[in-house]
């Protein structure tokens, strides 16, 4: 499935945050089909800004297309921190989710929160692109930890079902 076509609205005028949020949409649609049926689902405006250099992009999301553009939408949802993360955000080194939860971001959520969430999956990267050895070991811990209790969980089952038989029999 192609994905939508990701446009610069406002083309050799763009900013450079508005550049860097293309590249890594178009490659994202691309490379990553889950990501790009999202984006072709999506509707509505996220506003992207670097509160402490007053630079905002928006980013629709349109079905066919993801324009991005210089500044904000009115009445759109934000998302909004320091240059530093939201250029780690714009080149999927940062997850939106975490740097929200870190409280690196914050958001203004008085516009559709489904496209700041489509934004957020849209954006991110795997682990795995950057190759960040501390994060694949951590990523590599969770794994773990989770396949050990999947494990435990069915063994759990597995042992209530049979003393319960059991109990049947008796």
């Amino acid at each position: 499935m192609a994905g939508p076509e990701v446009v610069l609205a406002d083309g050799d005028e763009a900013s450079g945050m508005a550049t860097m949020l293309g590249g890594l949409l178009e490659e994202n649609l691309r490379d990553y089909p889950g990501r790009a049926r999202v984006a072709s689902l999506a509707r509505g405006d996220v506003v992207l800004t670097a509160s402490d250099r007053d630079i905002s992009v928006t980013v629709s999301f349109r079905g066919d297309e993801v324009v991005v553009s210089n500044g904000p939408a009115e009445g759109a949802a934000a998302l909004a921190g320091p240059w530093l993360e939201m250029a780690k955000l714009c080149s999927g080194q940062v997850n939106p989710v975490k740097a929200l939860a870190r409280r690196e971001l914050t958001i203004d959520p008085r516009g559709r929160l489904d496209a700041v969430a489509a934004a957020g999956y849209v954006l991110s990267v795997p682990v795995s692109f950057y190759g960040d050895p501390e994060a694949l070991a951590a990523l590599g811990r969770r794994r773990r930890r989770t396949a050990v209790a999947l494990v435990a969980a069915g063994a759990a089952v597995v042992v209530y079902r049979t003393r319960r038989r059991r109990r049947r029999r008796l």
